[in-house]
């Protein structure tokens, strides 16, 4: 066989391998929800800043007594964009109860200004670079770093859950209904 052709099959062997790996890790962290004892008793750290669209910094200690969902999402992240409709619904449905999201982007601040308003988000959006991002992510329990993330919270700032992956409708407005405050 020819050195060219032995490199040619070599590359595709290594894009399948690349491409079923990644496929089988989306699967399997897809939807996936961390909950229940591996959270319990955790408190969300309510000193970490985060900056919005306009440059005005917030700490997670800011939204204490509401019911917060930190969402994290990407401008080219597609279940993501699939996502904010429903989460833009919930906001609207249940804010008035003591329902909070916010959602920190991953992504290019200036695409994420681009595509705010188009997505009708209703809710604070976050912004940093993908490096601060990512690491809040880690900090938050989310070590394969996949998008869309989110981390619901108590209105006494206990972690209650994490979801790797989009949220179902129904699944999300069960979880808010179940733990909006008093």
């Amino acid at each position: 066989m020819n050195q060219n052709l032995r490199f040619a099959l070599a590359v595709v062997l290594v894009g399948v391998i690349a491409g079923a790996t990644g496929f089988g890790l989306y699967s399997y962290y897809n939807g996936k929800t961390f909950g229940g004892s591996d959270v319990a008793n955790q408190t969300l750290p309510a000193h970490i800043e985060l900056t919005d669209l306009d440059g005005h910094k917030h700490k997670f200690s800011e939204w204490r007594g509401h019911l917060l969902l930190i969402n994290f999402w990407a401008t080219w992240c597609g279940p993501c964009r699939k996502e904010i409709p429903e989460l833009a619904q919930a906001q609207t449905k249940y804010g008035s109860r003591g329902f909070q999201i916010i959602g920190p982007a991953v992504d290019d601040p200036t695409a994420v200004r681009q595509e705010e308003k188009a997505l009708g988000i209703n809710y604070p959006v976050m912004v940093g670079t993908p490096e601060e991002m990512i690491s809040l992510m880690n900090t938050l329990g989310n070590q394969p770093a996949g998008l869309p993330f989110s981390v619901l919270v108590s209105a006494d700032g206990h972690i209650i859950q994490r979801h790797l992956g989009e949220f179902d409708a129904t699944e999300l407005n069960t979880l808010i209904k179940q733990n909006l405050p008093g």
